[in-house]
């Protein structure tokens, strides 16, 4: 399972400018994506204004004027410096230029991404789905699938209840492939799942 940018609309954040790096235009990045070096291999990067928490309900019109903002974008080259993730973007030149851009993100359609491997997902496609637990001969419905946690040994599912789970409780299921999960069907929108269910 891997890491993937944030959907918004059509379009998926892959990394948002916190910063600048030195006097030659360079900008810091906070990725959300596992594979920094696909930023500099993407087609139809642009950079948006931020995303806010009232876009949701925001106007017809007040969402046309904010994609009439989104500027193509091409990313040069992307390097860790130190914790840092910095990147030159084509014609920032200098710092006053890259610090103009603070605040946006980088976003690419979500049809340019990449689909993933066989056999593997991204977790955005994840959310939402049913989670099933099979339990001897019976089969019950867990929850769906809120977000997902890096612990580090293997990533988590969040299982959140719903009006026909078997109880109320939140799960926390490993990602652990044959073992814990052991189907995902992305058509059906559900996971079946080798677990236990709280007594």
């Amino acid at each position: 399972m891997q890491e993937s940018p944030s959907p918004t609309d059509n379009y998926l954040t892959l990394a948002d400018v916190v910063g600048v790096y030195g006097v030659k235009g360079w900008v810091k990045l906070r990725p959300r994506l596992e594979d920094t070096d696909l930023l500099t291999r993407l087609p139809e990067l642009h950079l948006h204004p931020p995303a806010t928490s009232a876009s949701a309900s925001a106007s017809a019109s007040a969402s046309a004027s904010l994609l009439a903002q989104a500027e193509p974008v091409q990313v040069e080259a992307v390097r860790q410096q130190g914790k840092s993730l910095i990147a030159k973007l084509a014609g920032i030149d200098d710092r006053t230029a890259a610090e103009a851009l603070r605040g946006r993100e980088i976003r690419v359609p979500a049809e340019c991404f990449p689909l993933p491997d066989e056999g593997e997902f991204y977790w955005r496609d994840l959310v939402g789905l049913a989670v099933w637990c099979r339990e001897d001969d019976t089969r019950v419905l867990l929850g769906v699938v809120d977000r997902l946690l890096e612990t580090g040994a293997n990533d988590v599912l969040v299982v959140t209840p719903n009006g026909e789970s078997v109880d109320s409780k939140e799960h926390l299921i490993p990602w652990i492939p044959e073992t814990v999960i052991v189907d995902v069907d992305l058509n059906d929108k559900k996971i079946e799942v080798r677990w236990y269910v709280d007594d």
